[in-house]
């Protein structure tokens, strides 16, 4: 490292490097990289560099640029931020003061789309929504299918192995990558190879999946697609009770019977319960099922029977057939708003946050229920309820909303967050895990000791391997 490195240092050295073109310095642009989809991103553990606006934002057009600007962190002394498409919601691309943000959304090329091996090798900028639309033209389909797929990238779903609405099917975005390029924290460039299965040793692409950019900066991806479905069905049911539709699930489980979709949720009541208590009310669950006809139409029947003699309803065809037409439109009205107002998105999130959270947490089934009654019994003394709760893809990945009775002030803010680690901790109580879906980031970094125990310095020690100036996003994963 230079001795009297600053950020003007920093600047001129990535202008020598990659070009003014790729260097980004302007203070209001650089407020916008957030690293968090809405609101502003805050630690609640203590950060050798605290949360701040960047010094700078790089975008790299190749691996080569990349290797670069690891190369002037090094010389520096500059923290290195990973950032994808921003839409992350627990700060994984928070910027901290001094830092070089690495803006990968340059890094948008396909590089190919190959039918006979499914598979299409991309850069890690590349939108989701726009890989599934190229895949289609080859027949082709992503399997990772969130809320987000219009906005999300490609980097982003990998490095918090996120988890979209055809999970059931096709699994999390982790297991749909099957090989990548990687720069590590002292510049040096891994490759793991495409291939589903090895037996060579721990899978090294396994380092990097969920990793959220600690070990390293994933320049290309090798992606499993999947062919478009010969035949796909949705079908829709009301159950009185939550009870009921978590049966229906679990049992369909039992079978092996696997939707590719599973939206299941209670409805919204138009009251919210007393503290401590749960209302059962109506509860809708969303099937798709994806195959060759004869397997879905088998798959339906089976589903069909499971589901009505569960007590469900069969909801109406147009109301199922909405609900997956407009599954992407937050996005899309995300989309709209950032690019009308993006400052607004902070002030939305501090709107929406003071009242409600979602935990979304992993559980073994024969816990599910006991889950959601203990937090609800222990938030009783608080003014916090548990309004919903809901499975996504599998019966283990379990969400529940908390509301807040009397929104709006700091205490309120203090006591949904309070209510928030409550919640987190009771599903580690139970063997399960604090989240399924959106990473650690900042936001839970805090409790990654209760989830790793030991295994968190175990994660400690591979980062000092790879990256031994412990540049790449520091404190997100508590590393």
């Amino acid at each position: 490292m230079r001795s009297g490195s600053g950020s003007g240092l920093v600047v001129r050295d990535l202008v020598d490097a990659l070009g003014a073109d790729a260097v980004v310095t302007d203070s209001q642009e650089l407020a916008r990289y957030r690293g968090i989809a809405w609101g502003v991103a805050t630690s609640r553990i203590p950060l050798a560099r605290p949360v701040a606006q960047a010094s700078v934002v790089v975008r790299p057009r190749s691996t080569a640029d990349v290797q670069s600007v690891v190369r002037v962190a090094r010389e520096t002394g500059a923290p290195i931020v990973p950032y994808g498409a921003g839409t992350g919601v627990h700060a994984g691309a928070a910027p901290v003061e001094g830092s070089i943000v690495l803006d990968l959304g340059a890094m948008q090329t396909v590089h190919e789309i190959n039918r006979a091996d499914r598979l299409a090798t991309v850069e890690p900028g590349v939108v989701l929504g726009d890989l599934d639309r190229m895949a289609a033209s080859h027949g082709l389909m992503v399997g990772h299918d969130p809320w987000s797929q219009p906005i999300a990238s490609v980097g982003g779903a990998t490095s918090t192995n996120g988890v979209g609405y055809l999970a059931g099917k096709y699994g999390p975005m982790g297991a749909q990558v099957l090989g990548m390029e990687v720069v590590l924290g002292t510049g040096n460039l891994i490759r793991a190879r495409p291939v589903p299965k090895s037996s060579t040793g721990p899978e090294i692409r396994h380092l990097f999946i969920g990793a959220e950019g600690v070990f390293g900066i994933i320049t290309r991806l090798d992606v499993r697609l999947f062919p478009i479905p010969e035949r796909r069905r949705l079908s829709g049911y009301v159950f009185d009770r939550f009870e009921a539709g978590l049966d229906a699930v679990m049992e369909m489980s039992a079978i092996q019977l696997q939707p590719s979709m599973i939206d299941y949720e209670e409805d919204r009541a138009l009251a919210p319960p007393e503290a401590g208590n749960l209302v059962d009310r109506e509860s809708l669950m969303y099937l798709a099922f994806e195959g060759f006809e004869e397997e879905v139409e088998a798959q339906v029947a089976r589903a069909d029977r499971i589901c009505r003699h569960a007590g469900g309803a069969p909801m109406a065809n147009e109301q199922v057939q909405y609900f997956w037409d407009t599954r992407h439109e937050s996005a899309e009205r995300y989309l709209e708003q950032r690019a009308r107002d993006p400052d607004s998105l902070a002030r939305r999130d501090r709107q929406w946050r003071s009242s409600t959270t979602y935990l979304n947490v992993t559980l073994r089934p024969s816990t599910i229920l006991e889950y959601r009654h203990r937090v609800a019994a222990e938030l009783k003394p608080t003014r916090i309820v548990v309004k919903d709760a809901g499975v996504w893809g599998i019966p283990e990945l379990f969400s529940i909303r908390l509301e807040h009775l009397a929104p709006g002030t700091e205490q309120s803010d203090r006591e949904l967050e309070a209510a928030m680690d409550l919640g987190l901790r009771v599903a580690q109580d139970l063997g399960g895990s604090m989240e399924y879906c959106h990473g650690v980031g900042l936001r839970l970094a805090h409790l990654m000791g209760d989830e790793l125990g030991s295994g968190l310095e175990a994660l400690r020690e591979i980062k000092r391997a790879l990256d031994p100036d412990w540049l790449l996003n520091p404190g997100k994963l508590a590393l």
